[in-house]
């Protein structure tokens, strides 16, 4: 008895945490805090007792199965409200769309569309640009500014996101003039870029090699009270390392200290892969990897693994080894490339038992 009574205060209890979700926050904090399942079971229970769930209750359930990746629940769950004559609104299309947009699940996208405007719900710039961004995460960008050219042509007017997916689109696809048009003509719309845009373009622009564009865009940016960020100069410090102008990155991460930006982990995985494929490893790599160590950077295995690699090139299977069992320890443990690169150098260089052990060692791990 005394244990069918706490079970009774218990779901008591859960019951009244929920009403005090909801109060505060709505069904959708209830979602997020109790997970959906649980949102579900509150969901059962309010029909039971003749509470009529509304479009906000459907569209919050929706959210809460799209956040956990349970799609087809979703879609079952929009299919069931419009049955009962509950009109899904805007907001409710837009979740479900984003949601398979992120998947890549394109035609599904679609067909939410279709429902969509066959329920007389017209879609808005978030709708598009939300198609506009499933279409850029498949390549397909030619389809995306089909979306961008649709949404114009009906009089909707695109915002700063809506250039912005364009933009990194295109720059993803090599297509930097097109990026560069689209840049043009916010200015010309009296839009006003952001950082993200700035980045976004700068970064297309350093891959592409027109650094001295580039830099100029850092000098609108500050201009127009934007100041670069540790992504913008993350650009140029991938851009001068790749052309091996290794005096140069140093210099630059030296500078944004000086102007009090902090470089990001990102920022040195570039320069020490940087220093290591230009033959400074002993030089400069270790120095700046060792610093990290020091601070107590929260290094990954993107850092260890460069760094083996750099060593690996060198010949130094020694320094490896130790290193290998040195992030091992710290609990950064090493994925299929770190083991790929190890074993191979050990294969060029005559080691084969030690890369055969090492390659047992990759399937014992099941990383093979």
């Amino acid at each position: 008895m005394p244990c069918s009574y706490e079970n009774r205060l218990s779901k008591l209890s859960m019951r009244l945490s929920f009403l005090k979700e909801i109060c505060l926050h709505g069904i959708r904090r209830v979602t997020c805090v109790f997970g959906a399942d649980d949102a579900c079971e509150l969901f059962s229970e309010m029909v039971i007792k003749g509470i009529s769930p509304t479009v906000v209750t459907y569209s919050a359930l929706i959210y809460g199965f799209c956040i956990v990746s349970q799609l087809k629940e979703a879609v079952v769950l929009l299919n069931k409200m419009v049955s009962k004559n509950i009109n899904p609104d805007v907001y409710t299309f837009n979740i479900l769309i984003d949601a398979l947009c992120k998947e890549e699940k394109m035609k599904e996208a679609k067909s939410v569309l279709a429902m969509m405007m066959k329920q007389g719900m017209k879609p808005d710039v978030v709708t598009y640009s939300t198609l506009m961004d499933g279409f850029c995460l498949r390549n397909e960008v030619s389809k995306a500014k089909y979306i961008f050219n649709t949404m114009v042509q009906r009089g909707m007017m695109p915002n700063v996101k809506s250039y912005n997916i364009m933009n990194n689109g295109f720059c993803k696809s090599k297509m930097v003039d097109e990026a560069i048009n689209l840049f043009e003509e916010m200015h010309f719309k009296n839009m006003f870029p952001d950082t993200v845009t700035y980045n976004t373009l700068i970064d297309g622009l350093c891959k592409s090699g027109r650094i001295s564009y580039a830099w100029e865009l850092v000098e609108e940016m500050s201009d127009s009270g934007q100041p670069p960020n540790v992504f913008t100069y993350n650009s140029f410090l991938h851009s001068l390392c790749k052309k091996q102008h290794l005096n140069k990155p140093i210099a630059l991460v030296m500078k944004i200290k000086d102007q009090g930006i902090v470089p990001n982990l990102y920022t040195y995985n570039i320069l020490i892969d940087g220093l290591c494929k230009g033959g400074r490893l002993i030089k400069d790599a270790q120095q700046v990897f060792h610093d990290l160590l020091s601070k107590e950077y929260n290094i990954n295995v993107v850092t260890y693994t460069t760094i083996i690699s750099g060593l690996c090139k060198e010949g130094l299977f020694e320094e490896t080894f130790v290193l290998l069992s040195e992030m091992e320890v710290k609990g950064c443990f090493p994925n299929a490339f770190t083991f790929e690169i190890i074993i191979s150098a050990l294969f060029e260089r005559g080691e084969n038992d030690k890369a055969e052990k090492l390659l047992r060692e990759m399937i014992a791990r099941g990383l093979l």
